[in-house]
């Protein structure tokens, strides 16, 4: 599979640099369009997380490696 960049010209899709490639040869199409509402969504949900308070998996690092445990050597 190879990957080709492409602009739609409103009616066809043309490679920005030259294909070998044979007539009526398949191909997918992925848009790059931004979607505004999906970004912000992702925004929104990554603020909350970050924002949300203590994180137990960073506790439980920072407990195990403090300077007073041996846990964190000891564990794999």
């Amino acid at each position: 599979m190879n990957a080709v960049r492409a602009i739609f010209d409103g009616k066809v899709f043309v490679p920005e640099q030259p294909v070998s490639a044979t007539p009526q040869s398949g191909a997918l199409v992925l848009f790059e369009s931004p979607d505004p509402a999906a970004q912000e969504s992702l925004d929104r949900a990554t603020r909350e997380y970050y924002q949300s308070g203590p994180d137990a998996e960073d506790d439980a690092w920072a407990r195990a490696a403090a300077a007073d445990s041996r846990r964190a050597w000891d564990e794999d």
